[in-house]
């Protein structure tokens, strides 16, 4: 099941545009090119959602990531 912008926070929103912009990332990153000021754990779990839900994917189980699918566009699977 995909993600629809409703179900995203302000920071799976930041890591979906870092990702559409600059193509590729991991968690560590995208926290220090962003300046992002709070713990890697959460910042990865944010990742790890993302691809969950198959919006973006970790390139060989490298820990970098890139987007597949833009949740910030879903507007339904009805």
């Amino acid at each position: 099941m995909t993600l629809t912008p409703d179900d995203l926070n302000d920071l799976d929103k930041q890591i979906v545009e870092y990702l559409a912009t600059e193509g590729r990332a991991s968690p560590t990153l995208f926290m220090r090119a962003e300046g992002i000021d709070t713990t890697r754990q959460w910042v990865s779990s944010r990742f790890t959602r993302l691809a969950e839900h198959d919006h973006i994917r970790d390139l060989y189980d490298t820990g970098i990531y890139e987007i597949v699918k833009d949740p910030r566009e879903e507007v339904g699977d009805e």
